[in-house]
């Protein structure tokens, strides 16, 4: 579908329901031909009543703060202590409503009597809760595994790209990071219960069966999310279940009225948290701070120094070369980034039909700019969905989906990130446009540094397109035989991948052109396509067999088989120094100059699955599955692998020495499970790693002409099977007050027993061997979430709070142990994953002699002659020397553990109110212990010449500002930004993640529902000791070329016809 024709659909949608709207708002109704007038407020004005009455429970007991609401308006009152309520001036043939938690909601008609007594039932729905677990569904409360589940209303309303950032903060033990702001690549990525496997080990995400991207799915499509977190729920996934298990279930079709969902918002995006650059005279001052003690000479004299604060004086030319010199005072972050950008997105459902055949056909479109004032620098996606349900005859059912995905992401094709880091980066001296008196004719100036809003402007560009087209068959057999069920189901995904980046040279000359440029971007200049088609094909039967023995023994089989089959052909071209700067194709360009190759990629899963349940009254539990699962990444000796689980519970609540004497408690659990899960989704396996594989390449030129040849880039590893996790867990489910308090604590230990490690060969073997199985990883942790839901009077309040830990640690990794001179490292045996080392400091020097009397007992071998100003670092283990030793955990010399990057105490907690048609949500999310380090070049910007500082590098030591944050300015050195503890970030945050106010507008017509306005904002405050011109969610070794973050500001309107 085009833009172009989607963008009118919108418009007539929003036309069509802007007109009913009016219709209700307006003075005049259509009725019968004739204009009746009437008013929003209720037109039964004759034949009111007051209605009094007694609301009791089922036993007999009054009810107090028992909601009583005449339905279709914001009149209602609440019981007081008695049960007893009062509701006046009702009117006649009105339906009323008592609603109460832990009790089921009654409507009941008024037909005139004044007094109406109500006895309300006690609701379950707490403990029927069915949640989806694979291959099917369960009561929540006979679940043996580890589970949660959210609804997608949790995910509505949400100023947000996609349901990976809806979910941050929402459920425990899931962790969901980013790692930037740009539009379609803000790196989010879900992980369930930390890591299991250093090769990563991405949750396996399946959407109604298939597996997805989880970022490409419309958020008013889900219905619900189910995560399965320990093996017992997840085993039946087998060999890719190592990461956790996502079920994503979207809304179906249902028989009825025909419904319309129209849901849409429209958002301001603010920047926050980024750099702040100085004006070009507090710039050129630290350079020259810089440039003095480094070499005792500044660049500019203090009369220059006057001249950039002239608004007046912006250039000269320079009298000894054939360049200008530049006293401006450009804000290159004004000139370049937009503070305000904006996204949009729209949904539109339409549902309904009959019992035999019901369908639902829903819409999306979401668009989010990016900061870049000029040039490419946006993301849209599209979603299309159409759901058939049809009952053929009492025995066979069957449903058919077709969706359509797709994505496009628009980019400079000089890099977003160098763009970013220009603009942060380059002179504030240095003028937007050249000279008046210029003769060369360029528009914009690159006499200091390279422009970046020329860049912006004509660097050309960078497409990515995507498209995913799903078609499913399920078919359902039941009724032949009582408890026995059969569900065939086949799918075809086929995704189309299009890359295109045009990139045109740009050159900045000095006074004229007729010598070398002083800088250039894109050269040569070229262009790059790549097309890729996937073909993603799935079958699979599931048997279902549910069986009851003496009303108490419940047992329940399922067992079934899948085969599925994956290829991707691509083709990629290339071809540089373009004939012309302004036309892009890959026939403009010499032979020599061009460069095509294409890839095919297989492979293909065959699986056998099974589920056996049993509970004795549903009060012992007990669950045992598995998957047998083969595929053809591994060698055929070594190609299928077995992954079992057991599970069991004991609902404590149904004994009878709870239940009848302990009446506050309605649901008490405690479960326990074992298994293994593999893990397919990391990068540690290729399709053919069992076997030779020769690659072909024609980069060589010979005799004139490219040569094709054959090679062979690495060793095959025979015998090479899946990672597996072994996984244990142990919780406890409870349920108080008829439900109002509800929640679950876990704890659980995993341990990835042959993990994939490399093997290091000397280098004149010259070639690698494919990494091969020998690691180990152990991962363990606990989590928790409580919620207490209830009412006071007519407000209906809400409080939720979900919290975990994790760690690990990596046992076996094929011995390695280095940790070099410090930094962030990935491995070291007998550590967590990805752990900082550096050095203990002392503070800041505050005279020379006081730098020389310590260095006189340890020396600085990184640095000949520090003074006042420059870091003190310890001398740990007091050799008389700053070093690394030999650079291992046994023998670190003065370095030391840091910490490492991994978030512990995540967090998330929720409030929300409703209140007459007034609904309001406050949720929260953040974590409280992290660490992670700052790029060098961040901390020390005069390291390399053309590195700017900001306004935070103004807090420098000086003997005017003896206890600064950073050190004194220092040109071409990292002496005083080596790892340390003084620039480790502590990443620990909290942030209000989401904010909602909605009014739900009194309108009822006979062809409208609801109509709901509201704001939502995303990220709008955050408490931090991060510095300050980073989001504290930014990734280890941040730098001037991260991407913003944004606040959210939202409008939004729901609307049910």
């Amino acid at each position: 579908m085009s833009k172009i024709l989607f963008k009118r659909i919108l418009q007539k949608t929003m036309l069509t329901l802007f007109w009913c709207i009016i219709l209700q708002l307006d003075v005049l109704a259509f009725k019968n031909g004739n204009e009746v007038p009437f008013s929003i407020a209720d037109k039964s004005v004759i034949n009111r009543a007051d209605v009094t009455g007694v609301v009791k429970d089922d036993k007999g007991l009054p009810l107090p703060g028992v909601g009583v609401k005449v339905k279709g308006t914001q009149q209602g009152v609440s019981t007081d202590a008695e049960g007893k309520f009062i509701l006046k001036n009702v009117p006649s043939n009105a339906v009323i409503v008592f609603t109460s938690i832990g009790f089921k909601e009654k409507e009941v008609l008024f037909d005139g009597k004044s007094v109406i007594n109500v006895t309300l039932e006690e609701d379950a729905k707490g403990l029927s809760e069915v949640v989806v677990v694979g291959y099917g569904t369960q009561k929540k409360v006979n679940l043996t595994g580890a589970v949660t589940a959210i609804s997608g209303e949790d995910l509505r309303n949400r100023p947000v790209p996609n349901v990976t950032a809806a979910l941050q903060g929402q459920v425990p033990g899931v962790v969901v990071t980013r790692s930037g702001g740009q539009p379609g690549k803000e790196g989010y990525n879900l992980r369930i219960r930390g890591t299991n496997s250093i090769n990563g080990t991405g949750a396996l995400v399946l959407v109604d069966g298939i597996q997805m991207d989880l970022n490409l799915i419309n958020p008013d499509d889900v219905e619900s999310i189910s995560f399965l977190k320990d093996a017992a729920a997840s085993a039946i996934y087998g060999a890719r279940a190592a990461g956790g298990v996502v079920l994503v279930t979207t809304k179906s079709s249902t028989s009825g009225k025909t419904k319309i969902n129209f849901n849409s918002f429209y958002s301001f995006n603010i920047t926050a948290r980024q750099p702040e650059r100085l004006n070009s005279w507090d710039e050129q001052t630290l350079i020259d701070e810089a440039r003095f003690n480094a070499t005792g000479a500044r660049e500019f004299t203090p009369e220059q120094i006057e001249w950039l604060k002239n608004p007046n004086f912006n250039y000269r030319p320079n009298l000894t070369s054939n360049r200008w010199e530049y006293f401006d005072n450009t804000d290159w972050i004004k000139a370049g980034m937009s503070t305000v950008n904006h996204s949009q997105n729209h949904s539109l459902s339409v549902g309904g039909g009959t019992k035999e055949l019901n369908y639902l056909l829903s819409g999306g479109f979401q668009n989010s700019d990016g900061v870049l004032r000029y040039g490419p620098d946006d993301n849209s996606r599209y979603n299309l969905k159409l759901n058939l349900n049809t009952q053929i005859n009492k025995y066979i059912d069957a449903s058919f989906v077709v969706g359509y995905i797709g994505q496009i992401t628009n980019s400079n094709s000089f890099s977003t990130g160098q763009i970013v880091n220009a603009l942060y980066r380059v002179r504030t001296r240095q003028s937007l446009y050249t000279p008046a008196e210029d003769t060369t004719g360029q528009p914009y100036n690159g006499d200091l540094q390279v422009n970046p809003v020329d860049i912006e402007k004509n660097a050309g560009f960078t497409r990515e397109m995507y498209e995913s087209m799903t078609g499913k068959i399920d078919l359902k057999f039941k009724n032949f035989i009582k408890g026995l069920q059969i569900n065939t189901v086949a799918w075809r995904n086929q995704d189309n991948f299009n890359y295109e980046q045009n990139r045109r040279s740009l050159y900045w000359y000095g006074r004229s052109n007729t010598e070398a440029p002083r800088f250039t971007a894109n050269v040569p200049n070229g262009i790059t396509v790549i097309k890729n088609r996937g073909y993603y094909d799935n079958l699979q039967t599931t048997v279902d067999y549910d069986l009851k023995v003496a009303e108490k023994h419940n047992f329940k089989v399922m067992g079934g088989a899948s085969y599925e089959q994956y290829r991707k052909d691509e083709v990629n071209a290339a071809a540089n120094g373009l004939y012309s700067n302004d036309t892009f194709s890959l026939n403009f360009a010499e032979p020599l100059n061009k460069l095509a190759s294409d890839n095919v990629e297989t492979y293909a899963f065959a699986s056998l699955f099974g589920r056996f349940n049993y509970n004795y009254a549903e009060k012992y539990l007990f669950e045992s599955t598995f998957r047998y699962d083969g595929s053809s990444r591994l060698d055929p000796k070594a190609r299928w692998t077995f992954f079992p689980s057991l599970s069991a519970g004991w609902r404590i609540s149904e004994e009878s020495f709870i239940k009848n004497n302990i009446k506050p408690i309605s649901n008490l659990k405690i479960r326990a499970s074992w298994g293994r899960v593999g893990n397919a989704v990391g990068s540690g396996i290729g399709n053919y790693d069992y076997i030779t594989v020769l690659e072909s390449a024609n980069n060589l030129v010979l005799n004139g002409a490219r040569a094709n040849y054959f090679y062979q880039n690495r060793l095959p590893s025979p015998g090479k099977t899946w990672e597996t996790v072994q996984s244990a867990n142990i919780g406890l489910d409870f349920g108080l007050f008829k439900e109002r308090l509800s929640g679950a604590l876990e704890f659980y230990r995993n341990k990835n027993i042959n993990m994939y490690v490399d093997v290091n060969l000397p280098g004149i073997v010259g070639v690698q061997p494919s990494k091969i199985n020998g690691g180990t990883l152990e991962n363990w942790g606990w989590e928790t979430n409580v919620r207490w839901r209830d009412k006071l009077g007519a407000v209906g309040y809400s409080v939720g709070l979900n919290f975990s830990d994790n760690q690990n640690k990596l046992i076996d990794f094929n011995g390695a142990r280095l940790i070099g001179t410090g930094g962030l490292m990935n491995a070291i045996e007998g550590f967590p994953l990805n752990t900082i080392w550096g050095y203990k400091t002392g503070g800041i020097f505050q005279t020379d002699a006081e730098a020389a009397a310590y260095t006189a007992q340890a020396k600085y071998p990184f640095f000949a002659t520090p003074k006042a100003g420059d870091i003190k670092y310890l001398d740990l283990n007091g050799d008389g020397i700053i070093d690394a030793g030999k650079g291992t955990p046994e023998a670190p010399g003065d370095l030391v553990y840091l910490g490492n990057t991994s978030a512990r105490y995540s967090y998330g907690f929720d409030i929300g109110l409703n209140w007459k048609g007034f609904d309001f949500l406050a949720a929260f999310q953040g974590t409280l212990k992290r660490s992670f380090l700052i790029a060098t070049e961040t901390l020390s910007p005069l390291n390399g010449t053309a590195n700017m500082p900001w306004s935070i590098h103004m807090d420098r030591w000086t003997p005017d500002n003896p206890n600064a944050f950073f050190p004194r300015m220092y040109q071409t050195s990292d002496h005083n930004y080596r790892p340390s503890d003084r620039w480790v970030q502590n990443g620990s945050y909290i942030r209000l993640k989401n904010l909602q106010v909605g009014y739900n507008v009194p309108i009822k017509k006979k062809y409208l529902q609801n109509v709901r306005v509201y704001f939502s904002g995303q990220d709008l405050w955050e408490s931090t000791k991060v510095m300050s011109v980073f989001d504290p969610e930014v990734p280890n070794g941040v730098n001037s070329q991260a991407y913003p973050f944004y606040r959210a500001y939202a409008f939004g309107l729901n609307v049910t016809f």
